[in-house]
């Protein structure tokens, strides 16, 4: 199955929001956030699914679990399931970045671009600079055709993260949108260069 890369992150650094667990508590939750994480980024998401959702059932106040639970329910598109888990992060916590860019980026995936706008940007408002989030806002507009506005978040992205892939390559679509068709090409070879860097970067990790 395709997933886009840049859409979620998976948290996995567990602040508990109540005293009431053990410091034990907490580093065996770390244990298993990293553990499915792995498993998600390797694929196995119906297993990662298994393990957050009992992190949530034994720590319902944890947001980060929903959070995850969210976005492996969005690697598997089932898009409904991952609207309430992120919905159920954010009655926990209601000014929690992450969720806030990753629900904003699900809604933009469902053609919900007012409320994939609303999300965005106060994540954007509460992260400060983060490409990600500025990433996606660039997508947005240029969905839209709000190619000024498109052109502002993705130069912003690209500030923060001048190495970011998926920038470079909306920035060659936007580019390319407006006609200007030598710097779409830089920005599309470019892209391609810095793929190829993280693919080969990530294949040196694994071995």
């Amino acid at each position: 199955m395709k997933t886009h890369k840049l859409l979620f992150i998976l948290i996995i650094t567990i602040i508990c929001s109540t005293a009431s667990f053990s410091l034990a508590n907490q580093i065996e939750t770390n244990k298993l956030m990293r553990y499915a994480a792995e498993l998600s980024k390797s694929g196995k998401n119906k297993e990662a699914l298994k393990i957050f959702l009992e992190i949530s059932r034994k720590e319902p106040n944890n947001f980060y679990a929903y959070n995850n639970l969210g976005m492996v329910h969005s690697v598997l598109q089932e898009n409904d399931k991952a609207l309430k888990a992120y919905e159920k992060s954010l009655t926990i916590n209601p000014t929690f970045p992450m969720t806030l860019n990753n629900i904003g980026y699900l809604h933009m995936t469902m053609g919900h671009y007012d409320k994939a706008e609303m999300f965005l940007k106060k994540a954007s408002s509460l992260f400060g600079s983060f490409h990600l989030v500025s990433t996606n806002l660039g997508e947005l507009y240029l969905k839209q055709k709000r190619y000024d506005e498109a052109m502002i978040y993705l130069k912003k992205s690209l500030k923060d993260m001048p190495t970011f892939p998926p920038t470079h390559n909306l920035l060659g679509k936007l580019y390319q949108a407006k006609g200007q068709k030598d710097k779409a090409e830089k920005e599309f070879n470019l892209f391609k260069k810095l793929n190829q860097n993280l693919n080969s970067s990530n294949i040196k990790i694994n071995n």
